[in-house]
């Protein structure tokens, strides 16, 4: 069999490797991953105060992983979880259907199925802007600007008067939620420290205060100190201050009578006899609620 014989490769052919440097260009920018555009306008979505707590992690089968430096922050973006998504449909992310939170340690970014972003690695660039066309006349030009600065305005929406967050009210789900869980603990603080005033005395202490509010708390309360009770009468171990100032405080609230009023019969009729014993067996009975929360 006959061999070619090798080609010699003549010096035409060989090209200079400073041109080749010189004729290489980076490729283009092309579009962002969606979770680097994510964390681009996370501040903008979730607002300034609420972005310094928490970072998108990771966005895999349309669940985007949000760190946050703890469960508070966790349930106040849950809380936030439609907003959010809405806020990321507007952003141009589309795609994501449900936000899941982890509690800790901020971490570094990564893309589903890409790992952590490398070191000293650079985002790849944003899409270069379309040319600009200049307009044909000052009524064009004038038109062009003002439908700028109502889509500018739109598109910021509304924030919490409290936390910055998007709102669509004055302020935002987690805060009135704070402020409803602080109105409550009020509430029960009165109930249990003074629960023989009257709706009218409550509602001078509690601003805004309906009789609806005042029931649903009252029967939360009961039920709470009534399952304490039921524990107490099952025990034999020795009764607690603290015990003792339930059932005084639940006597009071249940059975709507001043603290003068109440006899050991009234007690009995409440509690049942076997709760009211182990009441009498130990020192006795404290009438006036005593300065806690019961939670």
């Amino acid at each position: 069999m006959n061999e070619r014989p090798p080609q010699r490769r003549t010096r035409s052919t060989l090209r200079p490797l400073q041109m080749l440097v010189s004729g290489w260009r980076p490729p283009e920018g092309g579009p962002l991953e969606p979770i680097d555009a994510i964390v681009l306008a996370w501040p903008r979505i979730v607002g300034p105060r609420v972005a310094q707590h928490s970072q998108p992690l990771e966005l895999q089968d349309k669940v985007l992983l949000v760190a946050t430096r703890s469960s508070a922050w966790s349930q106040q973006l849950q809380f936030l979880e439609p907003q959010v998504l809405a806020q990321l449909r507007e952003s141009g992310v589309a795609g994501v259907t449900q936000l899941r939170f982890r509690s800790g340690r901020l971490r570094a970014v990564k893309s589903a199925g890409r790992g952590a972003l490398a070191p000293g690695r650079g985002r790849a660039a944003a899409p270069a802007a379309p040319p600009f066309e200049p307009a044909p006349d000052l009524a064009t030009a004038f038109a062009r600007a003002r439908g700028r600065i109502a889509a500018a305005a739109a598109g910021a929406g509304r924030r919490c008067a409290q936390c910055a967050a998007p709102a669509q009210q004055t302020y935002c789900a987690p805060c009135r939620g704070e402020q409803a869980l602080r109105r409550r603990t009020d509430l029960e603080r009165l109930l249990f420290n003074v629960p023989w005033l009257d709706f009218e005395s409550l509602a001078s202490l509690v601003p805004g205060l309906d009789r609806g509010e005042l029931e649903a708390v009252r029967r939360g309360l009961l039920q709470r100190w009534w399952r304490v009770l039921e524990r107490v009468g099952r025990s034999t171990r020795p009764i607690t201050d603290r015990e003792r100032s339930i059932a005084s405080s639940y006597v009071l609230l249940q059975s709507g009578l001043a603290p003068d009023e109440i006899t050991p019969a009234v007690t009995r009729n409440v509690l049942g006899a076997d709760i009211e014993a182990r009441l009498a067996c130990g020192p006795g009975s404290r009438t006036p609620a005593a300065n806690e929360t019961v939670r």
